[in-house]
């Protein structure tokens, strides 16, 4: 007795490649907040209002 066995496999590289963009854009917006943070709380505005 033999069996066949079929295995389908439905690889969406448009699914893959949108959601891998998606991933990269948060990535760099996370580093750009990041830094503009840094910069924000480094700036003479933000000390003196920070310190009063």
């Amino acid at each position: 007795m033999s069996r066949k066995t079929d295995v389908n496999i439905d690889i969406n590289v448009t699914k893959i490649v949108k959601y891998v963009c998606i991933a990269g854009i948060v990535i760099v917006a996370v580093i750009f907040i990041e830094k503009a943070f840094k910069e924000f709380v480094k700036s003479p505005s933000c000390i003196k209002k920070c310190t009063d």
